[in-house]
């Protein structure tokens, strides 16, 4: 069976970022690789509300339909209850971005065992509160994917 990803919205919005910068061009590469694996079937990508919410918002209306394609893909999808929002809510006392907090509330909600991000500021409050997520916070080119390995 395969493993379950929640990709932050950032991931899906990598690919369009400066590829002349190190970082980007290696995350967007492992974020194509991901999006390969879930199409393989090797990895179960999600789908919830909040991508859906923060996705819509952008202007830019290439990188919206292009995201809105990718997580059309998505073989797991969640949705809303009181439950993923009073734990967004407790994630967000800890210290969380409330649509951080949500994102996570769902990735938790639909036993993601990765919740993938390039959000620098999430991961570093995700290093702090560890031991109280139920997801392991990475960036997408920590992901270890059966494919092709640990690819950090």
């Amino acid at each position: 069976m395969s493993e379950i990803v929640y990709l932050d919205i950032c991931c899906f919005k990598r690919p369009f970022d400066d590829a002349s910068v190190e970082r980007v061009h290696r995350e967007a590469e492992a974020v194509a690789a991901i999006l390969d694996a879930a199409q393989a079937g090797a990895v179960q990508l999600v789908h919830s509300p909040a991508h859906d919410f923060e996705n819509e918002r952008n202007p830019r209306e290439d990188r919206r339909l292009a995201t809105r394609l990718w997580l059309s893909a998505a073989m797991k999808r969640v949705s809303s209850s009181a439950a993923v929002a009073a734990r967004a809510r407790e994630l967000v006392g800890v210290g969380f971005a409330p649509l951080a907090a949500l994102h996570l509330a769902f990735a938790e909600h639909a036993a993601a065992r990765w919740f993938v991000t390039t959000d620098d500021r999430l991961q570093k409050r995700a290093v702090t509160e560890r031991q109280r997520l139920r997801v392991e916070v990475l960036r997408p080119d920590q992901l270890p994917l059966e494919t092709g390995g640990d690819a950090a």
